[in-house]
């Protein structure tokens, strides 16, 4: 069966400026891209992301949950984090660097299948329906 794909972008966190460092608030988790790699990441290079309670556990030496990294088309910060992903907008995340913002929005991204014609969506909606 082939599908075409609908990326949906939802709402889910925010990026925010502390003290240098980006803090990434996912509902109930929050993570960190370091001081030292904020400048590499403007650069356009891949940095890692840690959760924030690691970096307490572990006094400073936690292993990365993830990466983060500026889009090809360079309007967006990409997050990789345990295998979900997340994109805010580049020019909202370059302006919590330079102080003019607070926050970035975060939004998860997640991709819903479209069936390919018209008659497979009256399928799998009559499939829907007779399960509910």
């Amino acid at each position: 069966m082939r599908y075409n794909h609908r990326t949906i972008f939802e709402h889910i966190g925010s990026v925010k400026n502390s003290e240098g460092v980006l803090r990434i608030d996912i509902k109930t988790r929050q993570c960190v891209i370091a001081r030292s790699d904020v400048p590499r990441l403007l650069e356009h290079w891949p940095v890692s992301i840690y959760d924030i309670a690691d970096v307490i556990n572990t006094c400073g030496q936690p292993d990365p949950i993830g990466q983060a990294w500026i889009s090809r088309s360079g309007k967006a910060v990409m997050f990789r984090i345990n295998g979900l992903s997340y994109v805010a907008p580049f020019s909202q995340v370059n302006a919590i660097i330079t102080g003019e913002r607070k926050y970035a929005h975060l939004a998860i991204m997640t991709e819903r299948p479209e069936p390919a014609s018209p008659a497979q969506a009256a399928a799998q909606c009559a499939t829907s329906e007779a399960s509910a």
